[in-house]
């Protein structure tokens, strides 16, 4: 039975019209019908519909499916309810038009169900009249409408397997009505009916027709018809679901198959010994051994060359043999839908085989190819437990069964096919493939070498089906070591074989006699790993080499380390290969065992020598707590498939890998391992030496891939923390201890406590920072205290024990950051250690520092808690390293004090105090000591983010608060008062201007600043991903954290009052800023006492208001049951260095759409004297920063799920924020990273989107490469590679948008990642914007090209002007012209820029007419498109459209007049007798001026075409028309010069041929050129395309072409073509 589809509908995958319902309403028993004077024909068709029956009749009785957000549905068949009769009887309309909208198809059927059994289901359709209102014509007069008449029409629904309908439709059809378009006249007394639900826009009555076969167009009736299966088709059709419900019932099946004969049997059979012969005799094709396929090729002798594969699928072995197996799938059908035979039939003679007939067509000269083919199937089980399963396929003349005629064959050569596909499983989820092919093509001149490059292009197959069905590397070496691991535990005990044990006997002489001295230690790159070299004396034959040892802790279990040592060449591993060397790392698969792997590896030395090859046998053992890995070479031969140049070398290794107790969950294992390395040939020791090291780095690589640093450290915390809780008071502390104690708590406490601290800047607004001058004795120069405090969202116990534990993993790992070299931690007793630490001093010059310390901690009560850090000296820690002059041993001492406060709803706080005192000694600047004080004192700051639940906090009372908000009433006098002021504050000031920085989402931004005093006015206007009530909270809450932490607040206080029954939407607050000078200036504090208000004004719209407390005459102060409150998580600070200013805030918070919120802000601060006018306006800025930052917040707590197109523009602003460097970029990914919600999330699921973002926010210019690899199966490697393709495809185009676009269709992962999050999209056209601004790049493609381009046409036409204005009389023509067409240029410039800017304001249209008139019109509009300016409010164009117009007015009457002038000029000159030297000669300033002319036209044209034909936007709008410019990044730079020289020479052709005729009679140029449009006219006429698509009826219609078409004729002068249809 073979297989077919439905035939694609032409008008597939446009968008469709929406399903609407009339309000006409019908006779319900006795509908009228249509009378046919002369019926057309009777026509019938059926079509499979990817739907059950139910689905597809609820649809075309009018039941609206799939429909999207803008009310269209996914087909271009519209249908639509007139008459709703019953659940089984409607009057509906099916509507659809052809030839591009030209013709409109209307059906007014009454469809009734007439027959329901077994599923099976049938309809009645009959015709019906509507009444002569209910008759539409289409709104443009020119379009075609035709309505087909059905009679005794029946639709037959039966179900098909696969949840699949077999559609029949069958009815005499003609022609009812009909109107011809532009050309018919409208009858005077039609009705008109306006309707605003139709797409129609008035309707009338026309005559039936009776032609039997009326036709419109090359359409007649029954092509029409048959068009509505085709659409339905359309509409319901998904392919990719059936292929895949095809392929699951093969699976569902694959256990109970028909049963096999015989003949099966014996083919299988063959097949499998045929494949094990071929694997044994083939050799690898040169060129593969780096590729994931392996490709092999066998040649018996007289016999077809067999091509053979092997691979490692990431796919289960039944849904691979499914895939193999189901040849009559949709996707199978289109890959061959140009092949000219294609039959498949199954079910033959009780078989579980198929008949299979596939035609090729062979270059020309050739005859085609037909391949008939006998396939069968078979499954088996191995010893393991493990599925195989074989496909055979023969020539078809080789069975003996019953075969089918082909058609269509005659010309045909039958050619000879046979192959074998063996699946194996491997896990639940990977299989491996073996693909053995022989193919004869019956040509009996080719050679074997032409023969097996065919074959090999056919296994090329292989490769696709590899790429389509790789999953996750990292996912798939999982399951890998899974099964691995089961098999080990299985084996736990068993006895190895006599060679294997031989093996381990060697490889554990490695280790030495234990307790055996002689081991070196060797530096390692990390301290969890220890390494160390020996020499071991040489046996008799064999060399003296240099053997490794490292050891290390790996948190896993003996048997996970085990498999990923075994799995050599696991997907992790071969991307680190092929990314440190591509050097070739194999599996000689046919030498597998139990336990046991044989690989190959190749590894670089220098650049003089030879590449090593190490062959070698891996063998594991279990054994009680333990595994055994032992290495050992051999020495097989290897087939690369070419020969390498290479030196064999040996190895020998054992990893032995012991179980270590489980520590609070985590599993740990230690790992040594011991490796004997001979590279072989003769090699500097130095070079052996530094690769041991690095061989040994693979003990440090395990420990990597297995780190569970969270794990440790939370199990570590946990246990000191319990300990401190429960043991704590019981400690017993030595008098040393104490006096240790007591010594620090003086010197930080009880000496300092009256001392007069300064203030220090602390970069976190939770944190106070201060510091006091200790004095130096004579010796010694004095040095700074530092003081720190903070409130922890924490235990006592925890924050003690955190802070104590100077070794955990987190701390450890961010030692670089601070420029820590080493750290260590030798324990004296529970609640004592010595701690020493070595750092990097941080000047240029200076030694590293050293400090040794005793750390003590003590549990004073239960609500104190004292940790004492003091210098002393000890004898395994000698001053300066131990050779007194490496390192600096500096002097510190410290003192925490932890203190437990009340909990706060329901989370522990704990205030923390950090006192500490460094001197770096020796010959240091007293300035540079005390600089590092803030830095040290910031590690408080590090510790309170690590603790911090501001979210707990916030939350819950962002919630609170909401639902009292919601309760809350406003009285009519308050709102109009609220929306007064707001008004008032929020109208725009005289001479205000936009701020200096861009806010990103704070859109329609005014500042204003006063020159002296100190005033400031602010608006603007933003919106919030939020509820209106959620978004009031935040506002109200103004002791929020996150309140505090967006604002530039310092500290913050509150008082609310309270009455019975009702809440007081009114509070007393106080906040604290500060204030930031620009001319070196120290500025105090400002404090702000106001008074905030919040009021309803309408069920969507809450005004806030922020007025000063003298100006208010309700003051909450001292009122009944109020209370004053502190900013959760601020300090207290004193009130001595601020000085009181005033503001006036009112937010307009009104809801603008399902979880949106509208911000309208505005703001006027009084900051007091002597604050400059510059100051000012950053204090106002910093006031829009923050509703910026509002909006930020809340869309980094929004989930990636509900992200649309806005939220990815937002995030891109908020990693674009305040940064200019490549390095400041990266850096701001990496936290809003953290903080960001749907950024972790997509980056927890794709880590490698990372990379991308971090390498296109570098910047850097780069050539694309195209990578085209999976999302989920991309690496770090082709991430930084996509990143970085990103920056060419901005720099080619003009719009951020394009560039996007070529860089989403170039590459595979940005494509998927967009289909999946289509913000995605968004948020990188934003950074792409901010890129190209900062870029030094940015610009160069654009500005500089048609800088140099427009200004390089003006200075020749100058240049050529002045050789005219001296060549006297003869040239007087010529001047006189160049200057009209200077002149017009400028004029008609000057003109476009006064009627764009007119409304903007005097000063913007000087400024634009003197860019005009300084020629730097083209450029400044570039720069402005690049940039990304936006639609000004006040201009009549966007950007790019003035700069199209712009262009277009140099191109006509500065550009083209100049090329035909000089052409003129130079046929003048010749004609003269002038030549090209000598006196009389044509000058190279002509020349070069036509040439540049020439070009400039060739540029402007060329940029104009391409910039709006690669305008998402416009290809989006109108696919058909926009396209032409191809998606590749290759391919566009040709594109592009293809232009400008077809153009250029167009242009230069038609101008010489028009000054020539014009040189034989005056006439002849305006003979051609209205021939030319005369011909233009008549082509467009006969194509049907004169009609301009402004929608203009009538002789104005007609008018209005007539002028624009010739126009439009003329632009195709300059750009070298005839226009395409508009």
């Amino acid at each position: 039975m073979s297989s077919s589809s439905t035939p694609r509908s032409p008008a597939a995958g446009e968008k469709a019209l929406s399903l609407q319902t009339s309000a006409d309403s019908f006779d319900e028993n006795n509908p009228p019908s249509p009378k046919l004077r002369g019926l057309s024909k009777f026509v019938s068709t059926t079509s499979v519909l990817h739907q059950v029956p139910e689905v597809v009749l609820n649809t075309i009785m009018g039941t609206p499916r799939d429909v999207n957000d803008d009310g269209s549905t996914s087909s271009k068949l519209k249908i639509e309810v007139i008459q709703a009769i019953s659940s089984d009887e409607a009057v509906v309309k099916w509507s659809f038009s052809i030839e591009g909208g030209k013709t409109g198809i209307e059906i007014v059927v009454k469809l009734k169900v007439t027959k329901r059994m077994d599923g099976d289901i049938t309809v009645s359709a009959e015709s019906v009249e509507l009444p002569s209102a209910s008759i539409e014509e289409p709104s443009n007069p020119r379009t075609k409408l035709v309505r087909i008449v059905l009679e005794k029409g029946i639709i037959s629904l039966q179900p098909e397997k696969l949840e699949q309908t077999a559609f029949t439709f069958s009815a005499k059809a003609g022609i009812a009505i009909a109107n011809g378009g532009e050309s018919e006249k409208k009858p005077p007394n039609a009705d008109r009916v306006n309707s605003s639900t139709s797409a129609y826009s008035s309707k009338k009555i026309i005559t039936p027709l009776s032609l039997p076969t009326f036709k419109t167009g090359n359409q007649d009736v029954e092509d029409l018809v048959l068009r509505i299966p085709s659409l339905l088709y359309d509409l319901f059709e998904i392919e990719e679901i059936i292929d895949e419900r095809m392929k699951a019932d093969f699976i569902k099946n694959i256990e109970s198959p028909p049963q096999q004969t015989d003949a099966e049997r014996n083919q299988i059979a063959k097949s499998a010994d045929l494949v094990r012969d071929i694997t044994s005799k083939a050799r690898r094709i040169a060129g593969t051994v780096l590729d994931p396929v392996e490709k092999y090729l066998h040649q018996p002798p007289g016999e077809a060359v067999w091509g053979l594969s092997i691979t490692k699928m990431d796919v289960p072995a039944t849904t691979l043999l499914a895939e193999l197996w189901c040849l009559d799938t949709y996707e199978k059908l289109a890959y061959h839908k140009s092949t000219a035979i294609r039959e498949l039939y199954k079910d033959i003679d009780g078989t579980r085989g198929m008949e299979f007939s596939l035609s090729v067509r062979l270059p020309s000269g050739f005859q085609s190819r037909l391949f008939q083919s006998w396939y069968t199937w078979e499954g088996r089980t191995e010893a393991d437990g493990r599925k195989i399963y074989i496909v055979s396929y023969i020539p078809l003349q080789e069975y003996k069964g019953t075969r089918h005629e082909i058609t269509g064959d005659q010309r045909m050569v039958r050619a000879g096919i046979r192959g074998v596909y063996i699946v194996k499983e491997l896990t639940d989820n990977t299989c491996e493939w073996t693909w053995a092919q022989q193919l004869d093509l019956k040509i009996k001149a080719m050679t074997k070498k032409l023969l097996a490059f065919i074959v090999w292009q056919q296994l090329g197959w292989v490769d696709e089906m590899y790429e389509k069905f790789k999953r996750n590397g990292m996912e798939v070496d999982r399951e890998n070591r899974e099964v691995l691991i089961k098999v080990m535990k299985a084996r736990r005990g068993t006895p190895l074989m006599e060679d294997q044990v031989e093996i381990f006997e060697r490889c554990s002489a490695l280790l030495g006699e234990e307790g055996g001295g002689g081991w070196k230690p060797l530096s390692s790159k990390n301290a969890e790993v220890k390494m160390a070299i020996k020499y071991f004396p040489p046996k008799k034959g064999e060399r003296s080499v240099l053997t490794g040892k490292a050891v290390g802790v790996v948190d896993s279990s003996a048997e996970e380390v085990a498999a990923w040592v075994m799995d050599y060449c696991s997907n992790g591993r071969m991307r680190v290969s092929r990314e440190e060397d591509n050097s070739p790392r194999l599996e000689l698969r046919e030498k597998r065992r139990e336990n046991e792997a044989t690989f190959v590896t190749v590894k670089p030395l220098t650049v003089l020598l030879d590449k090593r090859e190490f062959v070698f046998r891996m063998i594991w053992r279990s054994e009680g707590g333990k595994m055994t890995v032992a290495v050992e070479s051999i020495d097989d031969e290897v087939d690369y498939g070419a020969r390498l140049r290479m030196t064999r070398g040996f190895c020998r290794g054992l990893y032995v890998i012991e179980c270590l107790p489980i520590r609070s969950g985590v599993k740990q294992c230690r790992l040594t391992f011991v490796q004997n390395v001979d590279a072989g040939g003769i090699i500097p020791a130095w070079v052996v030496d530094k690769n041991t090291g690095k061989a040994l780095n693979i003990v440090q690589e395990i420990v990597d891939e297995f780190r569970e640093d969270e794990k440790v450290d939370a199990a570590e915390i946990r246990e000191l923390t319990t300990f401190i809780r429960e043991a704590g008071e019981e400690e017993v502390y030595s008098e040393e201890e104490e006096a240790l104690i007591q010594r620090v708590r003086q010197k930080f406490l009880d000496s300092l406590k009256e001392g007069n601290w300064r203030k220090l800047r602390s970069p976190d607004n939770f944190v106070t920072m201060e510091s006091i001058e200790q004095p130096g004795n004579n010796k010694e120069q004095g040095t700074l205290i530092g003081r720190s405090v903070t409130v922890l969202d924490a235990t006592i116990e925890q924050c003690a024990a955190w802070n104590y534990n100077k070794m955990m993993r987190e701390k450890l790992n961010e030692r670089s950051r601070d420029g820590e070299l080493s750290r260590k931690m030798i324990k004296i007793n529970n609640h004592s250690d010595l701690y020493y630490l070595l750092m990097d001093a941080g000047v240029a010059g200076l030694k590293p520092r050293e400090w040794l310390v005793r750390m003590v901690w003590k549990v004073v009560d239960e609500n104190t808690i004292w940790t004492s850090a003091e210098d002393v000296k000890h004898d395994d820690f000698p001053i300066g390293g131990g050779k007194g002059n490496d390192y600096v041993r500096g002097s510190a001492d410290a003192f925490y004090k932890f203190e437990k406060l009340p909990d706060v709803r329901g989370v522990p706080q704990t205030r923390v105090t950090y006192c500490q005192n460094v001197d770096l000694r020796g010959n240091v600047p007293k300035i540079i000591a005390n600089n590092r004080v803030t830095n040290v004192l910031a590690y408080l700051s590090r510790t309170r983010v690590k603790f911090d639940r501001s979210e707990d906090f916030d939350v819950r009372r962002r919630a609170e608060l909401g639902r009292m908000i919601k309760k809350a009433k406003s009285t009519q006098e308050s709102s109009a008062e609220a929306l007064k002021r707001f008004e008032d504050l929020y109208s725009e000031r005289r001479d205000c201007e936009q701020p200096r920085k861009d806010f990103g989402l704070a859109h329609e931004s005014k500042v204003h600043a006063t020159l002296f005093g100190g005033h400031g006015w602010g608006r603007t206007s933003v919106k919030v991903r939020a509820e209106l009530t959620e978004v009031a909270a935040f506002l109200w809450d103004f002791g929020s954290r996150a309140g505090m932490r967006i604002s530039a607040d310092v500290e913050r206080t509150f008082q609310t009052k309270f009455v019975e029954g009702e809440l007081i939407l009114k509070k007393e607050i106080q906040r604290r800023q500060k204030l930031e000078s620009h001319l070196g200036v120290h500025h105090t504090d400002r404090t702000f006492n106001s008074i905030m208000t919040l009021t309803w004004t309408s069920s969507d719209t809450i005004i806030l208001s922020v007025i000063p407390q003298d100006e208010d005459g309700n003051s909450v102060r001292g009122t009944a049951r109020s209370k004053s409150e502190r900013a959760r998580g601020s300090v207290l600070m004193s009130d001595k260095d601020a000085v009181t200013a005033k503001e006036n805030v009112v937010i307009r918070l009104k809801k603008v759409g399902d979880g949106k919120t509208k911000l309208d802000y505005a703001c006027h601060v009084n900051l007091g004297l002597g604050v400059s006018h510059r100051s000012t306006q950053s204090f106002v800025e910093g006031r829009i920063h923050e509703m910026h930052a509002i909006s930020v917040y809340f869309q980094r707590i929004t989930d990636i799920e509900v992200y649309r197109k806005h939220d990815g523009q937002a995030l891109a602003y908020d990693i674009l924020w305040n940064v200019h460097s490549s390095k400041h970029r990266v850096e701001r990914l990496d936290l809003v990273a953290k903080e960001n919600k749907a950024l972790k999330d997509l980056l927890k699921k794709y880590p490698s989107v990372k990379a991308i973002l971090s390498n296109v926010l570098k910047g850097n210019l780069n050539m694309n490469r195209v990578v085209n690899m999976k999302l989920e199966c991309i690496g770090e490697k082709e991430g930084t590679q996509i990143g970085k393709n990103l920056i060419p495809s901005l720099m080619t185009e003009a719009l951020p948008e394009a560039g996007v676009n070529e860089w989403r269709v170039n590459n595979r992962a940005v494509r998927e990642l967009v289909e999946k999050h289509p913000w995605f999209e968004a948020m990188a056209v934003v950074i792409g914007r901010g890129i190209v601004k900062t870029a030094h790049w940015g610009l160069m493609g654009r500005v500089v090209v048609g800088a140099l381009v427009s200004m390089s046409d003006l200075a020749t036409d100058c240049a050529v002007l002045w050789q005219y204005w001296e060549g006297g009389e003869e040239m007087l023509t010529y001047r006189n012209l160049s200057i009209v067409s200077l002149s017009c240029s400028m004029l008609l410039q000057l003109m476009v820029a006064y009627f764009q800017n007119r409304n903007a304001g005097s000063w913007k249209v000087f400024k634009e007419c003197l860019i005009v008139l300084f020629g730097l019109k083209a450029p400044w509009d570039a720069y402005r498109v690049a940039m990304g300016a936006e639609h000004e409010a006040g201009a009549v164009f966007e950007p790019l459209m003035e700069m199209t117009l712009s262009k277009c007015v140099e191109l006509f009457t500065e550009s083209i007049p100049a090329i035909l002038i000089q052409t003129a000029a130079i046929l003048n000159v010749i004609e003269s007798g002038g030549t090209f030297t000598g006196e009389n000669r044509v000058t190279k300033t002509s020349l070069t001026s036509l040439f540049v002319s020439v070009m400039a036209v060739g540029f402007v044209s060329a940029t104009i075409s391409y910039d709006f034909d690669t305008d998402p936007k416009r290809r989006a709008e109108n696919p058909e028309f926009y396209g032409y410019v191809p998606d590749s990044s290759k391919k566009r730079p040709i594109m592009f010069s293809a232009l400008i020289n077809m153009t250029a020479s167009s242009v230069l052709i038609k101008s010489i041929l028009i000054c020539v005729l014009g040189r034989i009679d005056s006439i002849y140029p305006w003979y051609y050129l209205g021939l030319d449009v005369v011909l233009f006219i008549v082509i467009k006429m006969a194509r049907n395309d004169f009609s301009y698509w402004i929608p203009i009826e009538g002789q104005l219609g007609t008018a209005i072409s007539l002028l624009v078409r010739p126009i439009e004729k003329g632009t195709s002068f300059s750009r070298g073509s005839t226009p395409r249809r508009s």
